[in-house]
Parts: structure tokens; C-alpha cells; sequence
């Protein structure tokens, strides 16, 4: 059966603890490339570009509900979609995945790809280039304890930036709890899906446990 959100959270931190004690905070090196930065969100327009059928809302929607384990609303989004849309929607899923959560890069992938491919600056909706954030946040100089409210938060990447110097200076299992104490708001919905998932993915205790589980209860299935 598959837990809720609630009860893998709790899982998420009690795994959190154990490997407090027995995993060194270098096992995961955090990793940032303008070139490979540019050359992904480059990649993710050309796919998007393919079709004249995809919708940005419905695709953050859909990455949402796997990332939040909530299977009824995945059912629901898909229901009755192109096979072709649903297929480009996993594509692209995948680079995500494997920029963020498998390669252990930092950056701004969505932010670019939406402004590329949806927004193009209109309502005013420009995002900080993630050098910059990352620069400012180096000179913040952020503290595992320490709070970071962004109260514009676009695609997330003032709080993307400071998970990074967290991880660079403390290690990675320090920078997956960081993730509790980020918040944002924004009044575009989709700016705030684009930093949940984004935080998500960065996240590396939440997504090893996600891929695992989500392995596990696949197999059950086909039993």
C-alpha cells in the first residue's frame, strides 16, 4: 500500500538520523555548470518545441504528484492525455531527474526553461540568473539554523543558491534537512510548483527513499 506524504515525511527524517551517524557529509559533492546549466534548459526547449500540445501547468502538475506520492491526482492529470504528451511530460521529467537527483548539479533548469518556453518576461516575470543568487548567498553566508524566507520566490533560486553554500560547506546530509527551513511565496502558482520541485529534487535523503519506495511498490504490483 502507499503511505502518505505525512507518513513518508516521517520516514524521510527518522532516515535523516541514521545517517547522521554513519554516512560522511563529502559522500555527495555538489556540482554547478553555466555551460551545463544552458545546454539542459537547451535540450528541455527543443523537446517542448516538438509539440504543440503540452501545457507548463499540467506538466509541473503531473511532476508534482509523483514527487509528492500522490497517485489518485496523477491518475486524474493523465487521464485521457496523448500518449505522445505524456511521453515528451516523462522526457523531460527524466532530465530533471537526472540534472538534479543523479549527476548532483545546482542551478536553475525550470526557471530558464519557463522563461523560455512560456513566460518570455511578460507580467514582469524576469528570474535572477542562478550565478548571481549563488553569488549572493556566498556572501550571506547561511547557517544550517538559519531561516531563508523569499517572499518573490519565482522558480526558487534565492533558496536553491543558499541549499548549495549549505551543502558545500556542511555536506550533503545537511543541505537535504536545510530544505525545512526555506520558504517562499510568489503569486504566480506556477513559480511556486517550479521551486517545490526544484527543492525536491535537491533534496537527496527525500529522493533516494522516493526512488526506492517507488521501486519496491512496483514490484508489489506486477506480484
Amino acid at each position: 500500500m502507499q503511505r502518505s506524504l505525512r507518513e513518508f515525511l516521517d520516514r524521510v527524517e527518522e532516515k535523516t538520523k541514521e545517517l547522521e551517524l554513519s554516512q560522511p557529509k563529502t559522500l555527495i559533492k555538489p556540482k554547478y555548470s553555466l555551460q551545463e546549466e544552458q545546454e539542459t534548459v537547451k535540450k528541455m526547449v527543443k523537446i517542448w518545441n516538438s509539440s504543440y500540445d503540452l501545457k507548463i501547468d499540467e506538466f509541473l502538475d503531473i511532476i508534482l504528484s509523483v514527487l509528492e506520492r500522490r497517485e489518485e491526482d496523477y491518475k486524474k492529470l493523465i487521464s485521457g492525455m496523448k500518449k505522445e504528451t505524456l511521453q515528451i511530460y516523462n522526457k523531460l521529467f527524466s532530465i530533471l531527474l537526472r540534472y538534479y537527483t543523479f549527476d548532483y548539479n545546482y542551478g536553475d533548469i525550470l526557471g530558464n526553461f519557463y522563461m523560455q518556453t512560456y513566460s518570455k518576461g511578460d507580467n514582469g516575470e524576469y528570474y535572477t540568473p542562478y550565478n548571481v543568487a549563488y553569488f549572493i548567498a556566498k556572501v550571506l553566508e547561511p547557517e544550517p539554523k538559519d531561516k531563508v524566507i523569499d517572499p518573490c520566490v519565482g522558480s526558487g533560486v534565492m533558496l536553491l543558491a543558499t541549499r548549495h553554500v549549505i551543502h558545500e560547506k556542511y555536506g550533503w546530509i545537511e543541505s537535504s534537512k536545510f530544505g525545512r527551513n526555506l520558504y517562499g511565496m510568489d503569486i504566480s502558482d506556477n513559480a511556486v510548483k517550479m521551486t517545490k520541485i526544484q527543492l525536491y529534487l535537491t533534496d537527496y535523503i527525500y529522493m533516494s527513499m522516493l526512488l526506492m519506495e517507488t521501486f519496491w511498490e512496483m514490484l508489489e504490483k506486477r506480484k
